[in-house]
């Protein structure tokens, strides 16, 4: 299959380059809505939601929307950041729900929100997905992109629904009674879902062609974002993984950046690391020193490490990638 297929610059001044309006990923949505344990620590802060109704004309996707919620997020008494939640039935009239990033609802400049952009590269994606898989293709993915992929595109996706779990973080907690809640067949999905990202990716990979087989196309979508979800699957039977984690704010001189970058990667960890940059911070993740399992995991081996650019675990082929520094990928799985 020929995927129009998005090469960014795999390197870490790529990395460095990304955009965003806000600091919301590494100071908002950190604490509030990824289980971020290490961050609820350092900020007690009240998260403070208020909800409204959005308007079904301003949300476009694959379906017809029938109504749209919209959840607002404040700390200190200042928005941090919204999300809206499309109602919308299938073709055989199936109730379905998908988180979305909306557009800021605050004049940020001449760069988009952390949200927006998320939205945009979700479209893009949308779009690619669409264009470039037949309608038997199934999408794995964590429960939440699922809902996007399935809303956005059609595209069967294998989970698109949240258990009992995912409610200990505030917003979570805040969306619960608006969401459809996973079966007990749903919920064993999630468990193997949140295994096989933190496990071996080998063993992970062989694990996945086992159980579906080369019936049917079968793609695996990951982002930057489920580095802040590891809680989360930790409670739905994970591997638990360790990584070093810091916030620094980013400077005018690129090159200098990189440098202490690569010697705090070095110094606190193995020297492979991930760089998401937003506003004006960098937030880098390092995977630790005589780090196996961290290394190894397939969370890792697909997402944009250093190390793990330049080599694939055997039986994935990358055809999309987004271009705000791989935040987005998709992958294809041989299941022969």
């Amino acid at each position: 299959m020929n995927w129009a297929f998005k090469k960014s610059v795999l390197s870490i001044s790529c990395g460095l380059l990304l955009l965003s309006g806000s600091t919301l990923l590494v100071q908002q949505i950190r604490v509030a809505f990824f289980n971020d344990k290490e961050s609820q620590q350092t900020n007690q802060t009240q998260l403070r939601v208020s909800y409204s109704q959005g308007q079904p004309s301003d949300i476009q996707g694959y379906f017809s929307v029938d109504s749209v919620d919209d959840f607002a997020m404040q700390r200190d008494d200042k928005d941090s950041f919204s999300l809206l939640l499309a109602h919308y039935k299938d073709s055989d009239n199936q109730q379905h729900r998908s988180i979305l990033f909306p557009k800021s609802k605050q004049d940020t400049g001449l760069l988009p929100s952390s949200t927006e952009l998320r939205q945009t590269i979700w479209q893009a994606t949308a779009e690619t997905i669409s264009l470039n898989t037949t309608t038997d293709t199934l999408i794995l993915s964590w429960w939440d992109d699922g809902q996007r992929i399935h809303f956005l595109t059609g595209r069967n996706v294998w989970i698109s629904k949240p258990a009992k779990e995912t409610f200990i973080t505030p917003v979570w907690q805040n969306l619960q009674d608006n969401l459809l809640l996973a079966s007990d067949a749903e919920r064993e999905k999630l468990s193997k879902m949140a295994r096989w990202l933190t496990m071996d990716s080998d063993k992970a990979l062989a694990e996945i062609r086992t159980f579906f087989g080369p019936s049917r196309p079968v793609y695996l979508l990951v982002n930057n974002d489920l580095l802040m979800r590891l809680g989360e699957m930790i409670d739905y039977g994970g591997t638990p993984l360790s990584f070093n984690s810091k916030t620094v704010p980013a400077h005018d001189n690129l090159h200098g950046d990189i440098a202490l970058i690569k010697q705090w990667a070095n110094e606190d960890g193995d020297g492979n690391y991930l760089v998401q940059k937003e506003g004006l911070n960098y937030h880098l993740w390092g995977t630790p020193k005589l780090s196996g399992t961290e290394k190894n995991s397939l969370i890792v081996r697909l997402l944009p490490f250093v190390d793990s650019l330049k080599k694939l675990p055997e039986g994935v082929q990358l055809v999309y990638q987004s271009n705000w520094g791989g935040y987005l990928s998709i992958y294809k799985i041989d299941l022969n």
